[in-house]
């Protein structure tokens, strides 16, 4: 399977909204029709179960749990489908696709696949590419996206703060996986000075079982982000899955896609 950006979106990619979507589907509609080992994406991490069980667990304070708040909502700000240019850099076991994203074209159209391995993509990838970015579009919810829905802040324990970060533990919501809550955890990294989300991680603490046959085992997504032209920009997306498809078949998909060349459209 061939993985097309989209992201990260729900405020990723584009706005992670749709991070969220394209990742899942994309890897778990490929690993139904087993067309390759991957599956889901955005859902990813190695996160040992005793990570939280030695963590501090202490709710935090009212004035950090505001500005938690209030850094996602800045981040939910950032509208990268409509107001950036970008470029992402999809490295995926031995294949690196580069996709540029262009606000000013047609909605379907502004994601384009510009090079598979350093040579131009034939027209079987460009076509796959776009039927991909048609579906994404076509399925966000607004109603289910963004960072400020992802993570539950009535949830947010305090890990830990010091060097200048606060870490706090929170239980996610994925739309996908709604009904699996009580078997995810997040990690979410605050940076105190500039009172901005550095680091953003979800794993799973138990099997997860997002479509009939389909049990992920390992499930793990880091996402980074960085200060640039005055706003809180998705930087990096990692994510690790593995686990069986159709009860016998074994998947693992690792995929780490860069965000770069960051420009702001003139409206």
């Amino acid at each position: 399977m061939k993985i097309e950006p989209n992201t990260p979106s729900n405020t990723l990619l584009y706005s992670f909204s749709n991070l969220d979507f394209w990742l899942w589907s994309r890897q778990l509609r490929s690993a139904l029709v087993q067309r390759s080992p991957h599956i889901i994406l955005f859902l990813l991490f190695f996160w040992q179960l005793n990570a939280f069980a030695d963590s501090v667990s202490v709710t935090p304070a009212v004035d950090l749990t505001a500005i938690v708040e209030s850094a996602l909502k800045n981040l939910d700000k950032t509208d990268l489908e409509d107001d950036w240019y970008f470029t992402m850099e999809v490295v995926e076991g031995d294949e690196l696709r580069v996709i540029h994203s262009d606000p000013y074209r047609d909605k379907y159209k502004r994601r384009q696949l510009i090079s598979v391995n350093g040579l131009l993509p034939d027209e079987d990838s460009t076509e796959e590419f776009h039927d991909a970015e048609v579906e994404r579009v076509d399925a966000l919810d607004p109603e289910a996206t963004g960072y400020s829905y992802m993570v539950d802040v009535q949830t947010l324990q305090l890990l830990k703060a010091e060097d200048g970060f606060a870490s706090f533990s929170f239980v996610p919501k994925v739309k996908a996986l709604e009904g699996a809550r009580d078997q995810l955890r997040g990690v979410l990294v605050l940076n105190l000075d500039s009172r901005q989300v550095d680091q953003l991680e979800i794993t799973n603490s138990g099997t997860l079982s997002p479509a009939f046959s389909v049990t992920v085992d390992t499930y793990r997504m880091t996402l980074r982000f960085h200060q640039q032209y005055g706003e809180n920009l998705l930087s990096k997306l990692e994510s690790h899955a593995a686990g069986k498809a159709g009860f016998v078949k074994s998947f693992e998909s690792l995929v780490e896609i860069s965000f770069s060349d960051y420009k702001r459209a003139e409206r």
